[in-house]
Order: structure tokens, then sequence, then C-alpha cells
């Protein structure tokens, strides 16, 4: 194993901070912060966070040579803490904390010093793993047939870290204790059983790639390193991503925090969006909220009993369309409810992703149920096409700058992209790998398009891709980052692709094919970027909160700090995620009802002539998204 001198750069001890932009060029109203660092021995990336306890924001920057610069702070009361870096080594670093005043329109200081220190070994990926025993992932998964099959097939959905970390929780990372019993039922139910109970949809894997031989295998093997009493454990972080000074030195990140309050001790945000005002949306799943920051001040607002689900979109008219089809008016207070035919008061529509096209009409991908559904803003209804291609489960919904529909699938190793137009449907394969997880698609200002895969084979170590849509070609880029997990990928108007991992936002140049590497403030994964016109990167620590034990937060990177003149939120003129600027239509006024859509796909008998299987029943539309047996999801 290799020890963490062989990491550090080399630190300079005592440097005269380079002179920034004059206070003149920042935001009117807000303050600085600067300081240095000197160290005993090289201990690796340092960064410095700033959290202003009036207003539960937080800044973090990165020291660099011996010094760090932080800018356009809510003047106010600060906790400055000196700590490692998350992705690298010296995450356990014990922290330096002091108090400070930071003022208007001045800049403050804090040095810091740092005595030889012993740093404890931490864990690899985006999740906390509290009181886990770590151990190297050889010694986790002994190598074997055993391991060959969970690194094949099941690495493709879950993380190295969910089989040893046997405990019960609500937010992702942990699961039930099994016995043999319990994981042969696993088993069988992800390879024979139906995925999320969609009626004559396919299992989680092909069958085939699990022979009976090597399901005996794969049981005894689990069952005996990761059994009903094993100790809960995680996988050692043996190296880390190399970073860029030149990039660290520019960077910072901002988080606008919103903590538990009584009774409700789960924060667990996902995705963001922007309204007109230039305040950010995000989903907030834990506490079922939808939450309004308004970057420029600082403070936010609950909006209590209207979340749930993963996503959200804002509407023309600053409403909120979220979850399984809702639409909110924060003005009144009120959601309408959309809904399928059917049952008492109608089924639910699982929606997983949603955008809005240039006609104003809003696309929404059905991960449990296999399609892709449409509401006409004209006529007030929710339409859905089932998906003709085994496993795709759409995803990450998105559209090129054709208004084209493309959606990340699941489990089929691909994308897949649909035609408004014509209703035609073309899958794209983008792995060569039998089992991988892909989870959003995006398209640059050629209409090529770019995703990554979440799970793949043997430690996940993951790719970013680029698919050609007319000839169907997919390339591959290695990012290199071990053990990550690629959720999101999108790109700023100058065509960077921007990728969310585990732990890091990273920034792939087209022209020269390189990464830029950017680890976050805290342990987190992250579902969705959101990139504004001055490209800041947006995004939810789903995470943090647990890691770091203070609630939710909207976070946001800012590659450029001095470049930052306005911290309100704007997507670019060409963004997919704002096609809806270019509508000419009128908005839909919310009532508080629920509104009922037919429940038949409009190409019923698409999905079985396809894969030549039998037609379901004329009443079989989307299921709920219940997972039968109660399988653990990441």
């Amino acid at each position: 194993m290799r020890t963490l001198h062989h990491f550090v750069r080399a630190f300079i001890a005592s440097v005269v901070l380079a002179s920034g932009p004059t206070l003149a060029d920042q935001i009117p109203g807000m303050g600085n912060l600067s300081g240095t660092v000197t160290v005993a021995k090289p201990v690796g990336q340092l960064t410095v966070y700033a959290l202003n306890t009036d207003k539960n924001v937080g800044y973090m920057v990165y020291v660099v040579k011996g010094a760090y610069r932080a800018v356009n702070m809510f003047p106010g009361h600060y906790e400055i803490s000196l700590r490692g870096t998350v992705g690298q080594l010296n995450w356990s670093l014990p922290q330096q904390t002091v108090k400070i005043e930071v003022a208007a329109g001045k800049t403050a200081t804090a040095d810091f010093s740092l005595k030889d220190t012993t740093i404890a070994p931490t864990y690899v990926g985006g999740m906390p793993y509290p009181d886990a025993k770590i151990e190297p992932y050889d010694k986790v998964y002994p190598k074997g047939r055993g391991r060959e099959l969970l690194e094949n097939i099941c690495f493709g959905c879950h993380t190295v870290q969910l089989y040893p970390y046997n405990v019960v929780r609500t937010y992702p990372g942990g699961r039930p204790a099994h016995d043999k019993a319990g994981w042969a039922i696993t088993i069988d139910r992800m390879a024979k059983g139906v995925a999320f109970n969609a009626r004559g949809k396919a299992s989680m894997f092909d069958s085939k790639l699990l022979s009976d031989a090597d399901r005996d295998i794969l049981i005894n093997y689990i069952t005996e390193n990761f059994g009903e009493d094993s100790t809960p454990r995680a996988v050692l972080q043996v190296d880390e991503p190399a970073l860029d000074d030149a990039a660290l030195a520019k960077a910072q990140y901002v988080e606008y925090r919103f903590p538990n309050t009584p009774g409700d001790d789960d924060r667990f945000v996902h995705t963001s969006d922007f309204d007109s005002k230039g305040n950010v949306w995000i989903m907030d799943r834990g506490a079922q909220s939808l939450v309004e920051v308004n970057p420029r001040t600082g403070t936010f607002t609950d909006h209590k009993g209207h979340g749930g689900g993963e996503y959200l979109a804002v509407d023309i008219d600053d409403t909120i369309w979220y979850g399984g089809w809702r639409h909110y008016d924060p003005r009144i207070k009120k959601h309408d409810e959309y809904k399928f035919e059917g049952g008492t008061n109608g089924r639910p529509i699982p929606i997983s992703s949603m955008v809005f096209d240039s006609k104003g009409d809003l696309w929404g991908s059905t991960l449990t149920g296999g399609g892709i559904a449409k509401w006409d803003r004209k006529t007030d209804k929710v339409t859905w096409w089932d998906v003709p291609v085994i496993r795709s489960r759409p995803y990450g919904i998105s559209l090129d700058h054709n208004d084209k529909v493309w959606f990340a699938e699941y489990h089929s190793n691909g994308i897949s992209s649909f035609d408004p137009k014509t209703e035609e449907f073309r899958h794209y394969r983008v792995t060569p790998e039998n089992t991988s997880n892909i989870r959003r698609v995006t398209a640059d200002s050629k209409n090529f398009m770019w995703t990554a895969t979440w799970g793949s084979r043997a430690m996940q170590n993951g790719a970013l891709y680029r698919v050609d849509p007319n000839s169907g070609e997919s390339v591959g880029y290695k990012i290199p980052i071990s053990n990550t997990n690629p959720y999101d990928s999108d790109v700023d108007d100058g065509d960077n692709v921007w990728v969310a991992t585990d732990n890091h936002i990273v920034m792939f140049d087209q022209k020269s094919k390189k990464f830029t590497i950017y680890p976050t403030p805290e342990r987190t994964d992250i579902p969705m970027l959101s990139i504004t016109r001055d490209r800041a990167i947006w995004y939810g620590p789903r995470n943090a909160g647990q890691s770091g034990g203070y609630g939710g937060a909207a976070g946001v990177l800012f590659p450029d700090k001095d470049k930052v003149k306005d911290l309100g939120a704007y997507y670019a003129k060409n963004s997919w995620r704002d096609r809806k600027a270019n509508a000419k239509a009128a908005p839909v006024a919310v009532t508080g009802a629920t509104k009922l859509s037919p429940a038949r796909a409009k190409n019923a008998g698409a999905y079985e002539k396809a894969l030549g299987l039998p037609p379901l029943p004329d009443d079989a539309g989307i299921t709920s998204n219940t997972i039968r047996g109660g399988a653990a999801q990441e």
C-alpha cells in the first residue's frame, strides 16, 4: 500500500499572498478574507472553510503555496477552519478553527500554523460511513470467482461500500443485514425478478450473465464476507487524484445551508433549477420540501409539504413542477397533481426528471415505468410512450438544440433519443460492458451527446463518453479518480463538459482532453449540475448534510472567483435547461386540483413487439415505484 508522502506536493512554509483584484472590483457590500498557512511538514492539499454563523453560508477555498483568499463574503461573524481536502488522503486531518468578523468593504485575515500531526486513514466514496471499520479493498473483497462476479455484475449499479456497510438508514449507502437465504432471494430478484414491479418488464440485469454454478458461488461469497452478523466496514482510500494548483487558486465554493429542524433531521437534497429572479430552487427529498435560495441575500424559504421525488423544473411564470408530476405556485402555496386514470383517485405518474422544450411543454422520464411522458401546455394533459428497449428505464432526460428528447437508460448500457415529430426512438450503446449504470445525458453546442457511467466494472472507475447522434459512435475518456461514481454531466457555453461525481466537480476540456478536478467542501455525491451564464456550477450536495452534520445545502462552484460580479443564477442563452425561454406560451394557473390523464401508452404494444413478447392487458399502464422485496438502491 502506498503511503501519504507519495502523494503530497511541495509546500512553501511562508509566502506573501499574491495580490488579487481590489475591493472596488468585488460585489458592493461584501467582504474578503485572506491568510497564510505554515506547516511543520508536507501534509497534502489543504483547504480553508469559512462559515458565516449569522447566515449559515459557508465559503471554501484552497491553500496554494502557503496562502489562501476568499472573496465576496457576506459581512458577519465567522468560524474559519483549516482542514484537509475531501477526496485526498488527508481528509481526516484534525481541524483548526478560529473566530473572526468579516466587515463590508474590508479584508479580514486569519493565519494558521500546523504542527506535526497524525492523519487517520479515510475511506472511498461520497457517502458517510460512521463507525465503520476501514479495511483495504482486497481484505473487504477477497480475490476469487465470487469477487469477479460482484465486480462484473453487481458493481454496475452499487458502490463498493454497499456490501460491507450493512447498516439500515434512510439515505443511500446502507442496506439490510442478510443471511444466506436473504442473499439468495436478493440475487434471484435482481437476475430474474421484475424490476421496480413494472409488469411485463425485464429484471435488473440479464440472468444469462449468471449461470447456476456462478449463482451458488456468488451467494456463498457474499454470505461468507457480508453475512448477517458481519461488522460494518468501509473500503480504505489508498490513492488520490492529482490537482492543478493554478486552477485551485482561482476557485471558490459557496454553500447556502438550510439546517435540520426539530422533527425533521434528515435533509437530503437533489436537483436545482433557477427562476427568473436569479433565485435557486432545490429539491429536499428528506424534508419533503422545495427550498428557495436567494444567493444575493444568503436567505432561504422552506416550502414544506410541497416536496417529494428527485426532480424539479421552474416554469415560465416561476411556478415549480416537481416529483410525481405536481405543479406548485409559491404565491398561493398550492399545487396541482397530475395522475393517470384508474383506481379511486387515479394512479401516480412516477417521474424521475423533467425538462421544458421550446414550446413550453414539459417532458419527463419514468424510471420505474420504462417510459417517457409529456405534459402538453395547450391541453393540460399528460401522455406517455413506452420505450421499446429492454432495461431502458429512462432516468435523466434532456433536449438537444433541435428539441429532440434524450434520456439516459438506467440499466441498458446506453442512451436513447425520441423525435417528437415522428415519435421514433433510437437507442445508442454507450459502454462495452454488460452491466453499467447511466444516469444523465447532455448536448454540447454541436449536438454531440455526453454522458458518464455511474456504475462500472471493478472499483468503479467511471468514464465520460461522447456519443455521435448520427453515426452512433461512442468515445470514452476515463475520469482520473479512483472509486468514483459520476452522476451527471453538463456543458457550459464554452463547450467545456462538467461532471458531477463523488466528492468532486470535474471539468473536461474538449480541445486538450484534460480533466481539471475541484474537490467539494464536504463528502458527498452530486446528482445534478446547473450551470449559469457566468459559468458558475450549482449543485445539490446530496450527502453533505449527513457527512457534515448540518442538514442540507445548495452549493455553487465559482471556477474563477475574481470574475463573479453578480451572485444571481441565470442560464446561458442556449442552455438546454432553459429552452422554455424561447416559448411563446401562456402560463397554466394552479388551483389545487387533481387532474387525470389517459393511462395507456400512446405506442401501447411497442415494447412487446420490439422484444417479441406477448402483449399486456389493455389496463396496463405505468405502475407505482414499489420495489419488490425492498432492494437497497443508491
